[in-house]
């Protein structure tokens, strides 16, 4: 009996050791070699627990991380507008063309990438066991769900909810600005030094205009392939549709678009008459809100278009 107890204090005694070694050797949550999952637009993604240096292959990426408090350890050169902190971060080359020796140079514990864009460096990522995730950003429709999967990826989810009530708020500001006004009827070109073609809704300005109510003549023409974002579009239709409003969206050089638009468009007898140029509601777009997606500035974008379209102007 005595031997039976002796073992059952042993045992007991070697049961408490091995909880007190579990409680004291617990990984720290916020080591990088920990992961969690966390979901964007239906797709999970595996990411280190508590990352501490991200470095962005996409200035987008970066305006939205910035946005919800998050920090970057990168920035790509482009024409978008950034504050001078976020000028102040090593560049990593064109978004198109990340210079991987100065993206390892900075020790990374995660790399946020586009999928359209850097899907080519994945074996590179992979082969230096550098953890990433290259997401799908295009519409305006994804800008809410990005801001919150960065604010839960940093653990800023208060901040990216009042980033995201904000923009929402803005949004409907605009739309509550023409909610009395009598819809155009507007078509959404897209114009480059190659071709004039039409904006469908998953293009980014055509999107903005069926969120503001106005219809779109373009889309009244069903036989269209419903993936693209541009199909062809002619005068000759164009000036069936007759819209009240012609919004231009510019890829390219001024110069080029100009000639483009002559060739196909305004060199013709048919477009003087055009209901949208006879009252001068042609309005050519800028391609940093009207051609890319416009990010935090949609609600801007927006208003703009409510101007252009109404002469309604909403402050923020």
């Amino acid at each position: 009996m005595k031997v039976l107890n002796r073992i059952f204090l042993i045992c007991t005694a070697l049961l408490l050791t091995m909880l007190v070694l579990v409680g004291c050797g617990k990984t720290d949550s916020t080591a990088t070699s920990e992961t969690r999952t966390i979901t964007y637009k239906d797709q999970t993604y595996t990411v280190p627990s508590n990352p501490q240096r991200i470095a962005t292959l996409a200035n987008s990426l970066l305006n939205f991380l910035d946005a919800i408090d998050g920090q970057s350890i990168s920035r790509v050169d482009s024409s978008d507008a950034l504050s001078d902190k976020l000028k102040a971060l090593p560049s990593l080359g064109q978004t198109a063309n990340i210079n991987m020796e100065e993206l390892l140079s900075l020790k990374p514990d995660l790399v946020i990438g586009l999928s359209n864009q850097h899907g080519k460096y994945e074996g590179q990522l992979q082969s230096n066991k550098l953890p990433y995730i290259l997401i799908s950003y295009d519409g305006i429709k994804d800008n809410v769900p990005l801001l919150l999967f960065l604010g839960e990826l940093t653990h800023h989810e208060a901040k990216a909810k009042a980033v995201v009530d904000q923009y929402n708020a803005n949004i409907d500001k605009v739309k509550d600005a023409v909610k009395n006004v009598t819809p155009a009827r507007v078509a959404v070109l897209r114009a480059t030094g190659k071709a004039v073609t039409a904006e469908t809704e998953l293009a980014v300005t055509a999107a903005m205009v069926k969120e503001l109510g106005m219809t779109n003549v373009v889309l009244q023409h069903g036989d269209f392939d419903k993936s693209a974002k541009t199909i062809p579009y002619s005068l000759e239709t164009l000036a069936a549709d007759d819209p009240d409003i012609i919004f231009i969206s510019t890829m390219g050089k001024k110069d080029e678009i100009t000639k483009t638009m002559a060739k196909e468009m305004t060199s013709n007898p048919a477009w003087q008459n055009l209901k949208a140029v006879k009252n001068d509601k042609v309005f050519y777009l800028p391609s940093n809100l009207f051609l890319l997606n416009p990010g935090l500035h949609t609600p801007d974008a927006m208003a703009e278009l409510v101007d252009m379209a109404y002469g309604i102007k909403v402050n923020f």
